[in-house]
């Protein structure tokens, strides 16, 4: 007969049966030492993730759309064509075609810019549309939304997010319809990515649509790693007909710091809408 613990519920493998191999409840880590393997909901884990309640891991969702598709690839954003990065950090604006987007407007006044500064920091920054350019320096934009608005509670025209030096268009914030049916996103619809430094991002979902009938889409989800080469690798690659087709990864795809990830389509039918959505849980290298 084992001993029982007095200060725990614990039991030497004789009293507890379930115990008694208790080796085979345990995985390894690559350093050979004992991880316990755990039992609940991947429900509950998604729930404490995005609660930020799971110590050193974190997620993001990207999402996109490119309402004029042909036969060129494109990046899934609402800029059209290929995305353009640049290579050093710059201070950013925030113009709009319309003139109701602005400090006093009945549109968007103010505009927080989501992105990284040159050490591949996480760095955000609020602007005024139409004002002056703002301090921090940005190295990479991947979201950028509305933080405030007049009456109409969105932007009225199309927003545009651009690095002073080079003139380059980080993002954009669309309007959808035209006229008195117009309506803005209030939000970039770019479906793309660079993972922070001291962090390594896990692909676990991945969604792409063609939302036109008699359209398709063959989509990319490309990544370029941070080593110098520049060069971009397809890492999965979904066809869809004006339908929608969502991939979940059993065995998350992994992605080192400050890869560069994007998802880009072409189409047999020009003027083809494609949208498209990727999850990514990110976890502390340390």
């Amino acid at each position: 007969m084992g001993i029982k613990n007095p200060n725990s519920t614990d039991y030497v493998h004789s009293d507890e049966p379930n115990t008694y191999n208790i080796h085979k409840a345990l995985d390894y880590n690559q350093a050979g030492q004992p991880i316990v393997r755990t039992s609940g909901s991947s429900y509950d884990w998604s729930i404490n993730i995005s609660a930020g309640a799971v110590d050193g891991v974190g997620y993001i969702e990207k999402f996109g759309m490119n309402v004029d598709v042909d036969s060129n690839k494109e990046t899934i954003w609402d800029g059209g064509g290929i995305y353009s990065y640049i290579a050093s950090p710059e201070t950013l604006a925030i113009t709009s075609s319309s003139g109701t987007d602005s400090a006093t407007g009945t549109g968007a006044r103010t505009v927080e810019i989501q992105g990284l500064n040159s050490a591949y920091e996480v760095v955000t920054e609020t602007l005024t549309v139409g004002g002056s350019a703002g301090t921090e320096t940005f190295v990479r934009v991947f979201r950028a939304r509305v933080s405030t608005a007049g009456t109409s509670g969105v932007n009225e025209g199309t927003i545009s997010v651009t690095s002073q030096s080079t003139s380059t268009v980080l993002a954009e914030i669309g309007v959808d319809g035209t006229g008195s049916s117009a309506a803005g996103r209030g939000q970039t619809f770019m479906c793309l990515y660079t993972v922070p430094a001291g962090k390594t991002a896990y692909l676990t979902q991945w969604t792409v649509g063609a939302g036109k009938q008699n359209t398709d889409a063959v989509a990319f989800i490309l990544a370029r790693p941070f080593d110098g080469n520049g060069a971009w690798n397809s890492k999965d690659i979904i066809t869809v007909s004006a339908t929608t087709y969502s991939k979940d990864y059993k065995i998350p795809l992994q992605f080192t710091e400050k890869t560069d990830i994007e998802v880009r389509a072409y189409s047999t039918t020009n003027n083809s809408l494609v949208s498209s959505t990727f999850n990514l849980i990110l976890i502390d290298n340390s």
